[in-house]
């Protein structure tokens, strides 16, 4: 975290820079009492799994036993809405428009803070199995949306409570093998709504800049989803509660944005390794040659992130594909337009792209 020298100008109801100065210097202890306990038996982890899934009155670990008992209380206090039908917004696109905005927005995005960067690659992991890793979140970010997806039980309850361990072993090894300088927490609080906002902010924005965007009343359901599955991914719920439109959204990006230091050598390995997969996927889910699902993707990340993001982000300029995006971007607005204006063919679309989701997730 990096400390910006401009003002910042208090938004009611969203965090000031003091709240996430302090943010920075914290972790999420419910669940890194899981990750102590996992450091010591390993076999920790299956029972973790069996609570996720039976409950976590089924626990014989203490600490899984609070941990699964939080995700239970988040849940509990959500109503059916959000549970089953909050969600409904990612569905408005199919699968392969993913590809572009929650992989060449969001998730590149989330690669450019230093210090989470050099955490990840550290783990000897993001960089060498990067296909696995990156198909690994499409799974979660899948199972998790699906209606009903995040119930007490279900399968995206279940990896989002194993995604928000994960966080904790991480943070848990890197306080360990290299504590930051400055005294903050690696993968802190501060670090956890900047990836909130990644998919909650740089996505839906991502999408919006290839023709895809929501209505305001997608947008702030998709967002009261959002702060759901925020929380149960051990975000604090005070620091996210008022983003609840796209101007409460953007503010925050932009104060965490201001506070976030520039990307390093380990953020543009990063992206470079995640282009490379993202591209691979638009392949496999729409057949577009290899050679031309790179660039593509390069030039689409480049219109997402900005000329000068994606330059210190080390993505290559594609000065004729570049051209291009915006006049592509009309015509699908245009086409997304006509197709809101038929009910019947609106929701028959929304239809087609969950049950592809649920193919998706489905298969081995």
């Amino acid at each position: 975290m990096t400390p910006s020298t401009a003002p910042s100008t208090p938004v009611p109801g969203l965090p000031t820079d003091q709240d996430l100065g302090a943010a920075a210097r914290r972790g999420d202890p419910l669940a890194d009492a899981v990750a102590d306990l996992l450091a010591e038996d390993p076999a920790g982890r299956r029972r973790l799994d069996a609570a996720l899934r039976h409950g976590s009155a089924t626990a014989t670990d203490a600490a899984v036993r609070d941990l699964v008992a939080d995700l239970e209380r988040v849940c509990a206090a959500a109503d059916d809405d959000v549970l089953d039908r909050d969600s409904e917004p990612t569905f408005t696109v199919p699968m392969a428009v993913h590809v572009f905005d929650v992989g060449a927005g969001a998730l590149i995005s989330s690669y450019r803070p230093p210090g989470p960067a050099t955490v990840l690659v550290g783990t000897g992991q993001l960089v060498g199995n990067a296909h696995g890793r990156v198909f690994d979140t499409a799974r979660w970010l899948t199972a998790a949306s699906l209606p009903g997806g995040t119930r007490p039980g279900a399968q995206g309850f279940v990896t989002t409570g194993h995604v928000r361990v994960g966080h904790a072993v991480a943070r848990r090894g890197a306080a360990r093998s290299a504590p930051p300088a400055d005294g903050t927490t690696p993968i802190s609080q501060f670090d956890q709504v900047r990836t909130w906002l990644d998919f909650t902010y740089v996505a839906p924005r991502s999408a919006a800049v290839l023709g895809s965007g929501l209505t305001p009343e997608e947008y702030a359901r998709f967002l009261r989803f959002w702060r759901h599955l925020g929380a149960l991914l051990g975000v604090e719920p005070e620091l996210i509660a008022g983003v609840v439109d796209l101007g409460t959204a953007a503010a925050l990006h932009a104060r965490v944005d201001a506070l976030t230091g520039p990307p390093n050598q380990d953020s543009r390995t990063l992206t470079g390794a995640g282009l490379e997969v993202l591209a691979q996927g638009l392949t496999d889910l729409t057949r577009v040659p290899r050679a031309v699902a790179v660039p593509l993707v390069e030039t689409v990340s480049r219109a997402m992130q900005g000329g000068e993001l994606a330059d210190a982000l080390g993505i290559p300029r594609h000065p004729l594909l570049e051209r291009a995006v915006p006049a592509v971007a009309a015509v699908r607005a245009a086409r997304r337009r006509r197709l809101r204006r038929d009910p019947v063919a609106w929701r028959a679309a929304i239809a087609r792209n969950t049950a592809a989701n649920r193919e998706f997730l489905a298969a081995p």
